[in-house]
């Protein structure tokens, strides 16, 4: 819902400040991991990045630093301890909200206590940090390169397993949950069970969708031509179809070039049903469900 062309011009590092990041990344196996692997994370988004916060109607400024059994703290904490596996945890710390740094709060409305609500919200915001922020900054140049559903379908195949090394493993145990023969291993019905609602949420079409306008999910999107900040929409690509619809012929129009997605730097995103948290113009995410059914 902001645009970044406000952002300082990138400016190269000194020799000395270069040699400085390598030894930093040498020490440290997560930063050590992003370069292998090229997944990294785009750099916070704080008050130091902008000029101009009028404009950023949903966005909330961390003036305090989190504290434990406080509603903040609960709000941008969310994620799913069931996805946890190899390097997560390490990277939920690295990933945690600090002083001036900014929050993106999306408003869904209605108050549910449905546990499956939040279920959803909690994995939902996990593939979003995890998985959708260092796909877009990392390889943004194969992101837009995705012109239909296949492409992308192919993109995420290669590197979903990047932010969650389990994902192949969920996959067969979600299998083993429609299955009438018994497996070699032997795995709960309720891990099966449990897995498989994972999943439901973790597909290429669901993940591609929350970065559509339709969706009106992402905090940056295309800039309005409209001064007015109510025409913005998020997102950063359009398609036509709704979830149900997608095929590998499917086309999805990007907004944004791949210079954009770089660019961009990361939000702490969370979902509230309390209007409070969220402004008028806060986006909700209403059709991730109806849209697919």
């Amino acid at each position: 819902m902001f645009s970044i062309s406000s952002y300082p011009k990138y400016q190269p590092a000194a020799p000395a400040a270069v040699a400085a990041a390598a030894v930093t990344v040498r020490d440290d196996p997560l930063l050590l991991w992003f370069s292998q692997y090229n997944f990294a994370f785009p750099p916070p988004l704080s008050v130091h990045d902008t000029n101009d916060m009028n404009d950023n109607t949903g966005i909330r400024v961390i003036h305090d630093v989190p504290r434990p059994n406080t509603s903040l703290y609960h709000l941008l904490s969310q994620y799913n301890p069931w996805l946890d596996c190899e390097m997560t945890r390490e990277k939920r710390v690295y990933l945690k909200p600090r002083v001036r740094e900014l929050c993106y709060p999306v408003y869904i409305g209605g108050g549910s206590a449905d546990s499956s609500i939040f279920f959803r919200n909690e994995t939902i915001i996990d593939i979003v940090n995890l998985y959708l922020w260092p796909l877009l900054h990392s390889r943004a140049d194969e992101v837009v390169a995705c012109r239909t559903y296949a492409d992308w379908r192919r993109l995420f195949k290669r590197t979903i397993c990047l932010a969650f090394p389990d994902y192949e493993y969920w996959v067969s145990v979600a299998a083993a949950a429609g299955m009438a023969s018994v497996s070699s291993t032997f795995i709960p019905i309720s891990d099966q069970q449990r897995t498989a609602r994972l999943l439901k949420y973790m597909t290429p079409a669901r993940i591609l969708y929350l970065l559509t306008t339709r969706a009106n999910f992402w905090p940056y999107g295309a800039s309005s031509s409209s001064s007015s900040s109510s025409s913005r929409i998020g997102g950063l690509c359009a398609i036509k179809s709704k979830i149900k619809e997608y095929n590998d012929k499917t086309e999805i129009d990007w907004l944004v070039g791949a210079d954009f997605l770089r660019k961009m730097k990361r939000v702490h995103m969370y979902f509230t049903t309390s209007v409070t948290h969220a402004s008028p113009l806060t986006n909700t995410l209403l059709h991730i469900d109806s849209d697919s059914e």
